[in-house]
């Protein structure tokens, strides 16, 4: 049986990724595990931001539920939905794999639901709770800004645990590691703020005052483009130098576990803006090719190649059972046992419902902007030019395929509601 590595990179773009085309070096590591292994040209999440994205790779269902603001609502969904799907840590525990995690990203944590099935789940969250809710409720009194708390909290949660804190609690999981194993580890770097340390920055010249200062402002601002134009390059800058930091923990964990000739999937769960379509960073789950075109490596597997038609993060549980040659038990499909000619990316939010339906050169988004929109990829990659007025016919195809997937989305919330309803008290 053999052993699996799942690691997920926080917010990084496939275009920003060297085996990509990109043009800085900024994944060598990545590049070598592209060659030799298999990657993927067009993958696609099946949900923004984190959460639904997670829940996908995690299920192989999308997360079917309603946007809400308030943490406990969206908590309580998220325990209903995992209550209903199994997952990949439970599939293959049962199998007797040992299922470890080590995530320190607070959306994909065990307060959501994303520890079922893992013996053993580090999420870091054992900080007081309650001292922290005083905390903010006190910055809350004195400053009256909500920016300001939110960036006081992202970018404390994101500073407080970089790859080379963690690993020292991977090593000392490797020092008991049992085989086989399944474990996943979330890679919180390449996450804003932008700040490695001062020995691993190659892209950017600022200095770490500098590069807080520089955060700041991305995160006052992400809806405000005008404000960053100038800053677009140190921004960039920045941003590359974590995603060639997350590299390092990379190569240093395939060093550290070649002995056990695990099969690693490599990943990120979204993108990031840099003023594309009027925002940085990821501030609102956006559509569009930033944000969810991502970079997805199979290595180790005996398969090698490029997969040029597009493939769903939440195929990763039934590829996962494809490569060590058990029955899927997901409602996804391989993506190497089937070519996709579309694959879906929805989120809801603030109430509204965004559907986008990914093709190999086009891509169709309805509920993002009044209008639908149709983006040839090929002459268009930056999406810049709606041609959704040029090709009524292929539009209205694509529209099928939304109104399918919602008139099923609709229909099994039905049934639970039912099946709900029915239940003996």
């Amino acid at each position: 049986m053999r052993n699996i590595v799942l690691i997920t990179l926080d917010s990084v773009r496939a275009d920003h990724c060297s085996f990509m085309g990109y043009h800085r070096e900024t994944t060598p590591t990545l590049d070598k595990m592209a060659r030799r292994g298999l990657y993927f040209e067009i993958a696609v999440p099946s949900g923004l931001n984190t959460r639904p994205s997670m829940f996908g790779v995690h299920t192989g269902n999308y997360l079917i539920s309603s946007s809400s603001d308030n943490f406990r609502d969206i908590r309580r969904l998220m325990l209903a939905e995992f209550n209903r799907c199994k997952t990949i840590a439970q599939v293959l525990s049962d199998r007797e794999y040992h299922t470890v995690a080590f995530n320190p990203n607070p959306w994909a944590s065990s307060f959501y639901g994303f520890n079922k099935g893992f013996e053993i789940f580090n999420d870091f969250l054992n900080v007081n709770r309650s001292k922290l809710r005083g905390f903010i409720k006190c910055f809350k009194k004195v400053f009256r800004e909500r920016s300001f708390i939110n960036n006081l909290v992202v970018n404390f949660v994101s500073m407080t645990k970089n790859w080379e804190e963690i690993y020292n609690y991977i090593k000392k999981w490797m020092c008991n590691r049992k085989s086989p194993y399944f474990i996943w580890i979330f890679i919180l770097d390449t996450h804003l703020p932008y700040i490695v340390p001062s020995n691993h920055r190659i892209f950017s010249k600022k200095n770490t005052l500098q590069l807080y200062y520089l955060n700041w402002k991305v995160r006052k601002f992400a809806t405000d483009c005008i404000k960053l134009e100038k800053l677009r390059r140190d921004v960039i800058d920045a941003y590359d130098d974590c995603i060639r930091y997350a590299d390092g923990f990379i190569k240093r964990l395939w060093e550290d576990l070649k002995d056990d000739d695990p099969i690693f999937i490599i990943h990120g769960d979204h993108g990031e803006g840099f003023g594309e379509h009027g925002y940085y960073y990821h501030p609102f789950p956006i559509l569009y090719e930033e944000f969810t075109h991502v970079p997805l490596i199979i290595y180790n597997a005996d398969i090698k190649g490029k997969v040029d038609y597009p493939v769903s993060l939440r195929q990763i549980p039934a590829t996962i059972m494809e490569l060590i040659g058990e029955k899927n038990e997901f409602p996804s499909r391989s993506m190497i046992e089937e070519k996709n000619y579309y694959v879906i990316c929805k989120v809801f939010d603030r109430g509204k419902r965004k559907v986008a339906v990914r093709l190999k050169n086009w891509k169709f988004i309805t509920g993002q902007r009044n209008e639908d929109e149709l983006y040839n990829l090929k002459k268009d990659p930056y999406e810049q030019e709606n041609v959704i007025d040029e090709h009524p016919d292929l539009a209205k195809e694509l529209r099928k395929i939304v109104q399918a997937h919602i008139k099923q989305e609709v229909e099994i919330r039905k049934i639970r509601e039912r099946v709900k309803s029915l239940r003996i008290r």
